[in-house]
C-alpha cells in the first residue's frame, strides 16, 4: 500500500514538471535558438510568392511559384502577369533556362547573368546574414501574431546600399516575408510567402535545364 502510494506521488510530481515546463513561455533568447535551427535545417522548400516591387511612386506585383534546393537550385512559375503566365525559369546552380509556353520559345543563360535580377530567396537572406557583421534579430508582435525578424545589410561593398529583413512566424518559425530597404531606410520590395512547404522534396530531374 505504502509502496503503491509513493509511486502514484512521483507520477504526481512527473506530471506537474512536464505541465510547467509545457506551460513556461519560452525567454527571448530561446526564441531566437528556435528560430535559427529552424533556417539551418531548411533544405529546401515550395511557396506561392507575392512579390512586389517600390520604384517611388510606382509599384508593380508579380505572383508566382517557387521551389528552392539550397544552395542554388530555384524554379519559379510566373502564375499571374498578364501574358507571361506559365513562364518558368530553372537554375541547376550552372545554368539558367528562361521559357515561355505561350510562343515555345526558351532562353538558356549562365546564372550568373541574372543573379542580380532575379527575386532574393531564402538562402540568399541566409549567405548574407552569416556573413555579415553588423546584424539584427528581435521579436515583434503584429495583430496579434508573434513574429521573429532576423536583420541584415544588402550584400554591396556600397556600404549605404540598404538592408534586409526575414520574418518568420512563431512558434513554427515559417517564413513569412522579406523585406528590402534602400539606402534612405524606404521599403524597396516585399516578397510574401504563402502555403510554404518545408517538407517539399524535388524529383529527379526537377531543375534540369538541357532541352
Amino acid at each position: 500500500m505504502l509502496k503503491g502510494y509513493r509511486m502514484a506521488l512521483v507520477l504526481g510530481l512527473i506530471l506537474c514538471i512536464i505541465m510547467f515546463t509545457a506551460c513556461r513561455e519560452k525567454t527571448p533568447e530561446e526564441v531566437f535558438i528556435t528560430a535559427q535551427n529552424a533556417l539551418n535545417s531548411l533544405k529546401s522548400y515550395s511557396a506561392t510568392i507575392t512579390y512586389k516591387v517600390i520604384d517611388g511612386q510606382e509599384e508593380r506585383e508579380y505572383r508566382f511559384k517557387q521551389w528552392v534546393s539550397m544552395p542554388s537550385c530555384f524554379k519559379i512559375q510566373l502564375i499571374e502577369q498578364n501574358n507571361n503566365i506559365g513562364k518558368t525559369i530553372v537554375s541547376d546552380g550552372r545554368n539558367m533556362v528562361i521559357k515561355n509556353p505561350e510562343i515555345g520559345d526558351s532562353l538558356k543563360l549562365d546564372v550568373g547573368t541574372l543573379e542580380q535580377q532575379r527575386p532574393l530567396f531564402i538562402g540568399d537572406f541566409l549567405r548574407s546574414y552569416w556573413m555579415a557583421e553588423n546584424v539584427d534579430k528581435r521579436i515583434h508582435v503584429d495583430e496579434g501574431v508573434e513574429y521573429v525578424i532576423f536583420t541584415c545589410p544588402l550584400p554591396s561593398p556600397n556600404l549605404s546600399v540598404g538592408s534586409q529583413e526575414l520574418w518568420l512566424r512563431s512558434p513554427k518559425m515559417v517564413p513569412a516575408m522579406m523585406i528590402t530597404y534602400d539606402y534612405s531606410n524606404q521599403i524597396s520590395s516585399i516578397i510574401l510567402f504563402e502555403e510554404f512547404d518545408s517538407n517539399w522534396q524535388e524529383d529527379q530531374d526537377f531543375f534540369n535545364t538541357e532541352d
